[in-house]
């Protein structure tokens, strides 16, 4: 019983696994947050989708980039999909649960369709 208790009480308190990670701050990134999310979307709009083992390599090779080491990388790309400007998709290339690559993409723009207006000639008529 004693054991139940302490798996319950793990499961509820704060930092226990298995809750759902909160939203990115943005100040844990530092002062170039814009720079290094501008650098991340030049590479995703260049390269297509891409794994976070791809996006390192391309910005690694950038000299320009705001973006000091993969893990501040990891927490842009996770900042930029809760801001609904990239988007994550699952590639399964095979059976098992291993066996799966997930890719970064920019999010396809919403395309706004007018409507033809109808002109002052066609309504005289």
């Amino acid at each position: 019983m004693f054991a139940t208790a302490v798996r319950l009480l793990a499961r509820t308190a704060a930092g226990g696994g298995g809750g759902k990670a909160g939203p990115v701050k943005v100040s844990n990134l530092g002062e170039q947050v814009q720079p290094a999310a501008e650098s991340l979307f030049n590479i995703l709009q260049a390269h297509g989708p891409l794994t976070a083992k791809g996006c390192w390599q391309h910005a690694s090779q950038l000299e320009n980039t705001a973006l000091r080491s993969k893990r501040q990388m990891k927490l842009m790309l996770r900042w930029m999909r809760e801001k609904r400007r990239v988007k994550i998709t699952c590639n399964a290339t095979g059976k098992g649960p291993t066996d799966k690559e997930f890719l970064f993409s920019l999010k396809s723009p919403k395309i706004v369709r007018n409507k033809p207006s109808i002109s002052q000639e066609e309504t005289t008529v």
